[in-house]
Order: structure tokens, then C-alpha cells, then sequence
């Protein structure tokens, strides 16, 4: 399974560990209860539950709610705040946290009556310089992909196993990272929405195995909500019956993210991304243009990518405004395009849910080329 097989799925199948990953961990709001002095607060890093409600409102798969149950481990001795020389301290501070191990389960279901339930693991080791995070879910997914401007809906019934590990080079911020992936998947089509009779496509069962290689360079400031920092991330996928798949292809996808603090409250962040596809490529994993206001899968090629830009104003302490604008593009020969323009622009507000986590909760209304879409976010949607 491609990391660029429908987004908003592996949202559900990845949610409760990638928060745990996102740099960013549990710590106490209050002090702990005494009992006439005697009583020692509460250990700081000991393991704790996070039970964390989400709502799903990607257009391709429909609207939903979901759930998850996280579980922080204690942290390590070796990675809790210790007396250090200049050297090293000045080292920790630009690396940033490391993000905390964490197990979690997830279920979710939409009224498309797609669903997924799963369990998921992130941490990284001592002096973060391993991360790796891993999941596994069962899912059926009810969604629609184009090809030649028709639509053909599609219900697809599978179990998706990811794994994914990245090394940190030396003392730096680049990552050198490693991934997994298989999908064991049945699909259905059904032609619909044509001045002809509908007709049904039998049941199509396959394998799709997958391993990718990736190089990342990461300065943001923070994961969840940068102001400032460069991401740069390229990342290779080789599927192959020699694999133990059914199909033979090359993906690739090159992410580039910056974002600067114009002033004390004003932010600017702008995104280009760009995937490409080689070979026997399934429906799924076709590139596709991964914008706000643009259901997945909508528009495909061998080749589509993203420019968008995005202005953030903090009105108050813990809350924000935001505006944004993007385009996408594929390549000339996509079978999916159409004489449109393929663009997004919208607004949105942010609010800081957890101010220790820096978690940050908000809302999107975005306006594409064919319809409207509104997103609950958290985090950054890039």
C-alpha cells in the first residue's frame, strides 16, 4: 500500500500513533493532589491514557466519527531532563523533542458506510535517533474514482499492515527513513451516474506489497504547528511481485513545506508537492491532487502534485485565523482531467485544545472547482 493510498483512510488507520509523533507528549495541567504535605506529586513521566473523539469529513469517503484510545509510555530515564554541558544542550534544543512512545487503537466509521478499525505503535530510542512507527487495521472503504470524467464507485474490503522506521544523520536534522507496506484487498466497481444502464465489475481480489525508501530534512520549529522551518521530504516506492504482490510498479513523491514569521502574530507557509507513477499501477495508488476543497482521487495521472499557500493571523492568545489558495496540476495524458481548473481556496479558525501538547483543534471551509468541503483539522493540514 502506497502512503499516498487514499489519505483520508490511513488518517483513520494511523491517527492515534501519529499524534503520539507528532513531537509532542502528555504532561500534568495541575499539581498533584497532597495529603497534609506528605503526599510527593505525581511522577511526570510515568504512562498515561489519552482517549481522543475525531470527526472524519473528507469528501471522497463522506462524513463520520471516530475514536481512539493512546497509551504513553513511561519515559526512559535516559531521555528525561538531566544536567548537561552548553554543547549538548545546545544540540537538544535543535533537534526539538523527541517524540514519545505510544500504543493506540482506533475505530471509524462514515455515513458512506466506509469503516477501519486498527492498532498502531510510534516511539523513537534514547537521544532520538531512531523513530519508527507501525500499524495495522482492517478497513472497507465506499468511494468514487474517475477515469475519462465517468464515475465508477468503487467498495473495497482489505487488511493494511504499515511499518515505517527513519535514522537520524549524525547531529542533524536530516532523517534517512525506511517503509513497509501490504494490502490484502477485495474490490467491487459499479458504473454510475450515466445516461446508461449502471453494470457492476465482479469482485476483484489482490496482493500489494511494497517497500520505500526516503530522505527527510526537518528544521520546523514544531510538528503540530510550525512558524517557521523547512521540511524536504522524498520518498520512493518499489511494488513488485517478487515482493509477494500482485502488481509491478514505481511511485515517487517529493514534499517541500516553508513557513515564516512576517510578524509577532502573523504567519506565511506555502507547500509544493508533486508524486509520479511507473508500471502496472492500481486505481488507488495512482497519483492523485491532494488540496482542500478536491475529494481524493478526483483528479489522477501518472503524475499530479500541489502549489498552495497559507496566511495565519493569531487574533488571541490561543486562537487563529486562517486563509488559504492552492492549484493542482497532472500530467497532460491524466485520463481523469478535465477542462476545469483544478484549484482550492478557503478559510479557516484554529484553537489551542492543549496547550502543554501545543494540540491544536480547528475547522476548514474550502471551495473547489466542483463543490464545496468543510475539514476538521488538528494540527497542520500540511
Amino acid at each position: 500500500m502506497s502512503t499516498r493510498l487514499l489519505p483520508p483512510l490511513l488518517l483513520s488507520l494511523l491517527f492515534a500513533v501519529q499524534v503520539a509523533a507528532q513531537d509532542n507528549e502528555p504532561v500534568e495541567t495541575g499539581e498533584a493532589a497532597k495529603d497534609d504535605g506528605e503526599k510527593e506529586k505525581k511522577d511526570p513521566n510515568r504512562g498515561r491514557f489519552l482517549a481522543l473523539p475525531f470527526v472524519i469529513t473528507e469528501p471522497a469517503i463522506g462524513e463520520g466519527l471516530g475514536a481512539g484510545l493512546i497509551y504513553f509510555h513511561k519515559k526512559p530515564e535516559s531521555d528525561q531532563p538531566r544536567i548537561t554541558s552548553g554543547r549538548n544542550l545546545k544540540k537538544t534544543s535543535k533537534h526539538g523533542k523527541p517524540p514519545p512512545t505510544a500504543t493506540g487503537v482506533f475505530a471509524m466509521y462514515t455515513n458512506t458506510e466506509t469503516y477501519a478499525y486498527g492498532i498502531g505503535h510510534s516511539g523513537s530510542t534514547p537521544k532520538d535517533k531512531y523513530r519508527y512507527i507501525g500499524a495495522a487495521a482492517g478497513l472497507q472503504v465506499n468511494a468514487t474514482v474517475y477515469e475519462n470524467d465517468v464515475p465508477f464507485k468503487f467498495s473495497m474490503d482489505g487488511t493494511v499492515f504499515h511499518l515505517n522506521g527513519k535514522r537520524r544523520w549524525r547531529d542533524t536534522n536530516v532523517f534517512i527513513g525506511a517503509s513497509m507496506s501490504y494490502l490484502d484487498s477485495t474490490t467491487k466497481f459499479k458504473l454510475d451516474g450515466l445516461q446508461v444502464q449502471p453494470f457492476s465489475v465482479s469482485d476483484i481480489s489482490s496482493t500489494d506489497v511494497g517497500v520505500a525508501l526516503s530522505g527527510i530534512y526537518d528544521g520546523r520549529d514544531d510538528t503540530m504547528m510550525p512558524n517557521t522551518g523547512q521540511l524536504y521530504d522524498l520518498t520512493v516506492w518499489r511494488y513488485g511481485e517478487n515482493l509477494g504482490g500482485d502488481f509491478n510498479y514505481t511511485t515517487a513523491r517529493f514534499k517541500f513545506n516553508t513557513f515564516h514569521k512576517l510578524a509577532e502574530k502573523f504567519i506565511l507557509g506555502f507547500r509544493f508537492e508533486v508524486g509520479t507513477a511507473s508500471g502496472d499501477v492500481p486505481y488507488y495508488a495512482e497519483p492523485f491532487v491532494p488540496l482542500r476543497g478536491i475529494p481524493a482521487l478526483r483528479y489522477t495521472g501518472d503524475s499530479a502534485g500541489v502549489i498552495e499557500v497559507e496566511a495565519r493571523y493569531d487574533f488571541a492568545k490561543r486562537w487563529s485565523v486562517v486563509a488559504f489558495a492552492g492549484s493542482g496540476f497532472v500530467d497532460e495524458t491524466a485520463t481523469s482531467q478535465t477542462e476545469d481548473d483544478i484549484y482550492g481556496y478557503g478559510a479557516g479558525i484554529r484553537f489551542q485544545a492543549l496547550k502543554e501538547q501545543n494540540i491544536w483543534l480547528g475547522i476548514d471551509i474550502a471551495q473547489g472547482p466542483e463543490d464545496k468541503a468543510w475539514y476538521v483539522q488538528m494540527g497542520h493540514p500540511w
